[in-house]
């Protein structure tokens, strides 16, 4: 498939084969939806804390152009390998010499990406920058979906294995529940809503009004995508980690109307994105 308009999927890749796969659930992701893929790379010359020591201290010793032409020799070696299984697919390459998340962030704002795929925390530069808090902060500040690869063999998937999405009652779930439904519709399959009663400190009531109308607009405008709503006494990171075992994607949102809620539901997406047994997609209010 070619890319259609200016759509394009924003992959962070920093070498690692945690990272590869990432980069090739996007393609996939990006063929399915006739957009463009636009694999970005990292080198992070800050010191403390750059991508990594060699690479902070390259440009003291000389070595930063060596650094470039490998990441960059890295870079098309993965672009090679993605035309093999997506020969029809636009893919275009960016190197950031800046600081991953915020580089990342400012890439996926900037070409108005419909999703941001990284691998998974700890893995590299790019896995390293969704560790914690700073999941929150690339999803908000690129103003697009995040999806964090995790699993076996997530680009294959398992064809028919439903989507999952966390419903938090006293946040807004909007922008969870768009991305999650327009997922299930490309991919023809259904979305699996948990709607967890436990919280951290008190037992939430039933579904409100408020929400039952939010998501019966959402699921109205998907007719074509069907959908299970399920109430779990668990706690929310335990119902969902409990659901994921057998989903495509789970998809968790990442606002809440207050600092005490956001801290909450940054807490239920670190626990998800470190634990989860498929890809996860944290989706800020601002997507």
């Amino acid at each position: 498939m070619t890319a259609t308009g200016s759509r394009v999927v924003v992959a962070g890749y920093d070498g690692t084969r945690e990272s590869l796969r990432a980069v090739f659930w996007a393609a996939a992701e990006a063929d399915r939806r006739r957009s463009a893929l636009l694999v970005a790379r990292a080198l992070d010359w800050s010191w403390p804390g750059g991508s990594y020591p060699e690479v902070a201290l390259a440009p003291l010793s000389g070595g930063a152009e060596r650094l470039r032409q490998d990441a960059e020799s890295q870079t098309r070696e993965a672009v090679r390998e993605i035309g093999h299984s997506h020969p029809d697919l636009d893919v275009r390459t960016v190197l950031l010499e800046d600081v991953p998340a915020p580089a990342l962030a400012r890439v996926a704002a900037r070409t108005e990406a419909v999703m941001v795929v990284v691998g998974p925390p700890g893995t590299g530069p790019f896995g390293r920058a969704v560790f914690g808090s700073t999941t929150a902060g690339l999803a908000k500040t690129s103003g697009r979906p995040l999806v964090v690869v995790r699993g076996e063999d997530p680009a294959e998937g398992t064809v028919r294995a439903p989507v999952v999405v966390g419903l938090d009652p006293a946040a807004d779930n909007s922008a969870a529940l768009a991305f999650a439904l327009d997922f299930a519709r490309e991919h023809a399959v259904g979305v699996h809503l948990v709607h967890a009663m436990t919280g951290r400190f008190r037992k939430h009531d039933g579904p409100s009004e408020a929400m039952v109308t939010e998501l019966a607009n959402w699921l109205s405008a998907y007719p074509d995508v069907p959908f299970e709503h399920e109430i779990s006494h668990d706690l929310p990171e335990r119902a969902l980690l409990g659901r994921a075992r057998h989903a495509a994607l789970l998809v968790v949102g990442d606002r809440g109307r207050n600092p005490v809620r956001r801290a909450l539901c940054r807490s239920v997406s670190r626990t998800v994105l470190h634990h989860a047994p498929c890809p996860v997609s944290v989706v800020g209010g601002g997507t």
